[in-house]
């Protein structure tokens, strides 16, 4: 049965002043200092018969969950797409206002939240008054714009090596929307983090926005950037690292640039690739609370223990400072009932064989893989740090590894992810697609 499917694209800036603390490193003082690139909050909005949808993405490098749940309802009143069927996503660049309260990492620069929120609600108004009866294609390519960063040295540790034979994903997923007055919009989806630009105190995009201006150039339609399975996968630079390459930060634009048109290419050529066009696509929003397990809470006395020890470096950024906070708040939650998990209510968008999976943390790509191998779905798109920020979500076979990944969730609260946390959510978010009226 035909339908008619409707999108529209939208977009406003949220570049903010310079002097505003940057994230993403462990360092005490970080102001941006010059604008490189003007940061976007860029909209999509799906609609059909009834069902009506927003995806987000923010130029930010994460959004914790009571932000996500000030842009749903600002949203739902300006537009009256319900709140649940708004998906929010961070392009994760390493390169923007710290927009998360990690320890030892910084705190979240509310005044600028605050000051751009209304442009993040503008841009799905503007999306909303865009819509138009559309075409979507599909393509997926392989893409070497990421590799695993999880490198092994001699001495059996991790230092943002690149590994060129480790686990990745390299699936870079493309839809394409068009009209009869031509193109609409582009969603590009891949994972890599967004870190090439290195810990400077430039304001930028990072190399997924030199990705998106190219493909801008060449298409005149804006492009909408989810970003993959970013746990474990860095960007694959040309910067030397011991005997290797650098897969945590790079060397600046120069990394930035030929990341970002590697990336382009890529999404460029799967874009061009694309032979079928269909407008009988159905939409539907899969919403269910799913649970997420803690690992056992650390025992009282060997947080006491430990904070102790860090206490005369608490005021130490990075490691020092984190130690010290993470161990205190396990001591104040040893006062109240222990937790066994949290729950997260999860919003799967669906577009006929495409199903966006909202992520809240930066998961490794076993955890995409797993799911995409076993999903009803052509396309499933797994998509990091959306709907909330939980830290990394490791596999087990990572945790038992260990290296920054694992340790750092000490970072966000008293409690870790269980160590099954990838078996939860490929189990939990399995049964929802497949639940799905489209997997059918």
């Amino acid at each position: 049965m035909k339908t008619t499917l409707k999108a529209g694209f939208g977009r406003t800036d949220i570049t903010p002043e310079l002097g505003v603390r940057l994230g993403g490193y462990g360092v005490e003082v970080r102001p941006g200092e010059e604008i490189l690139d003007r940061l976007q909050a860029t909209a999509i909005v799906l609609e059909q018969e009834g069902t009506i949808f927003a995806v987000i993405n923010l130029d930010w490098i994460c959004v914790d969950e009571d932000i996500v749940e000030r842009i749903r309802s600002g949203v739902s009143q300006r537009t009256g797409i319900p709140g649940m069927n708004v998906t929010v996503s961070a392009s994760h660049s390493h390169s923007v206002p710290c927009t998360l309260n990690f320890w030892g990492w910084g705190d979240r620069e509310n005044a600028y939240i605050d000051s751009v929120l209304p442009e993040v609600i503008r841009s799905v108004e503007l999306a909303k008054e865009n819509l138009c009866q559309v075409q979507a294609g599909f393509a997926v390519t392989t893409s070497l714009a990421g590799v695993n960063r999880r490198g092994i040295t001699e001495s059996g540790a991790f230092n943002f090596l690149a590994d060129p034979d480790g686990s990745f994903d390299p699936a870079m997923t493309v839809v394409h929307f068009r009209s009869e007055a031509g193109d609409v919009g582009i969603l590009v989806h891949y994972g890599a983090h967004p870190t090439a630009m290195g810990g400077n105190r430039l304001v930028s995009r990072d190399w997924c926005g030199v990705m998106k201006d190219r493909i801008e150039s060449q298409f005149s339609a804006p492009v909408l950037f989810l970003n993959g399975a970013i746990g474990d996968v860095g960007p694959r630079t040309n910067q030397r690292n011991g005997g290797g390459l650098s897969a945590g930060t790079g060397d600046g634009i120069h990394s930035v640039r030929e990341v970002g048109y590697r990336a382009a290419s890529d999404a460029i050529r799967a874009l061009l690739s694309i032979k079928e066009w269909r407008n009988d696509l159905q939409l539907e929003v899969l919403n269910e609370e799913i649970f997420l397990p803690y690992a056992p809470l650390t025992p009282l006395a060997d947080a006491q223990r430990e904070m102790a020890q860090w206490e005369p470096r608490k005021n130490e950024w990075g490691t020092p400072m984190c130690e010290y906070k993470h161990n205190q708040s396990v001591i104040e939650a040893h006062q109240h009932p222990l937790l066994a998990g949290r729950p997260f209510a999860q919003t799967i968008l669906c577009l006929g064989p495409l199903a966006i999976i909202p992520m809240p943390g930066e998961i490794f790509s076993g955890i995409s893989l797993r799911l995409r191998r076993s999903s009803p779905f052509s396309y499933t798109l797994c998509c990091s740090v959306s709907n909330g920020s939980l830290g990394y979500v490791p596999t087990r076979e990572a945790r038992h590894r260990g290296g920054y990944e694992c340790w750092v969730g000490k970072a966000a609260g008293p409690y870790l992810l269980a160590d099954h946390i990838d078996d939860a959510l490929v189990e939990q978010n399995l049964k929802l697609l497949r639940a799905s009226k489209l997997a059918r």
